[in-house]
């Protein structure tokens, strides 16, 4: 025989197919007999249960919270929003925290000193929220759980005019969300 009507035998022929294998049900249907008959309960595959990421009411959030230890604030410089070294320590242990309790989601809040217009200081507020967030991603917080705002000088830890105050005012809270 040629190689051409091998090819053509190929190609005019069907396939048949066997299953390579067949399961103790589709045997016993084979056989006449129904797979929810009598006894026949232990051939049925049980479904799984879907996963689920826990949901917790705010309030218990907001006690996790306090019972843990609160999440750390973080300080900047003046009329900057890069993390500072000393600021590192407290942001790996919010990232900690969060990927232990992984049904918590956080806000970066990002707040300035007085200093500056309204509009730049919300501007700086939000670099400050944004490199805390960006910070906390790269020690492995998933992105989907942290939300940015900036509040820029409007919502002053402190309102005494001076170094001391303003150092406070310049900060980044992370404050638990639903």
């Amino acid at each position: 025989m040629a190689a051409s009507d091998l090819e053509k035998m190929k190609m005019t022929e069907p396939v048949k197919s066997e299953p390579v294998m067949t399961s103790k049900v589709e045997k016993e249907n084979k056989a006449g007999s129904s797979p929810m008959a009598e006894g026949s309960a232990e051939k049925m595959v049980k479904a799984e249960p879907v996963k689920s990421e826990p949901v917790m009411a705010k309030d218990e959030l907001t006690a996790l919270v306090e019972k843990e230890g609160k999440l750390y604030t973080i300080y900047f410089e003046f009329d900057r929003s890069f993390i500072r070294d000393d600021m590192k320590s407290f942001l790996e242990k919010n990232a900690a925290w969060l990927k232990k309790n992984s049904a918590v989601k956080v806000k970066i809040e990002g707040h300035c000193d007085e200093r500056g217009s309204n509009e730049y200081n919300i501007a700086l507020g939000d670099r400050r929220a944004q490199s805390a967030n960006k910070y906390l991603v790269n020690l492995g917080v998933d992105a989907s759980r942290v939300s940015t705002v900036s509040y820029g000088e409007e919502k002053s830890a402190c309102s005494a005019h001076g170094e001391d105050c303003w150092s406070k005012n310049r900060r980044a809270e992370f404050v638990v969300a639903r």
